[in-house]
């Protein structure tokens, strides 16, 4: 089951650093996922130059959440109520390398978060 995804990549430097962000938005579910390049300096005093963090952001509760009120009443994301939950450490493992192996090729980390977002709507649909 293919499903329409709209994608958006955006760069900026708000906080002084580059800041890579990309999102993508289904039906069920939209993801938000964020890298920043601390710069060379900032790794080698503490030892980690890049930081970011993946979130989803579920239109209906996921079971787990099911009894729970929304996070937001209007999700900047979703512009709807949603539940959310993120990681940083699924963007250190799996989300950075990914990125540094081809930092410019900006479709391929869409496709590869859309298809993301994917897979986890059909899982949920199966559930």
């Amino acid at each position: 089951m293919k499903t329409r995804i709209r994608t958006k990549y955006t760069y900026d430097k708000g906080h002084g650093y580059p800041r890579h962000t990309w999102e993508a938005i289904g039906g069920l579910i939209a993801m938000h996922l964020h890298i920043t390049d601390l710069g060379e300096q900032h790794e080698a005093k503490y030892g980690k130059r890049y930081d970011g963090g993946l979130e989803i952001h579920y239109r209906q509760p996921p079971e787990y959440r099911r009894l729970d009120a929304p996070d937001h009443d209007d999700c900047w994301l979703l512009h709807a109520p949603c539940w959310h939950d993120g990681s940083s450490l699924i963007v250190d493992e799996e989300w950075l390398p990914t990125w540094l192996a081809a930092p410019n090729d900006i479709d391929r980390m869409l496709e590869l978060l859309a298809a993301d977002v994917q897979q986890r709507q059909i899982e949920m649909i199966a559930e």
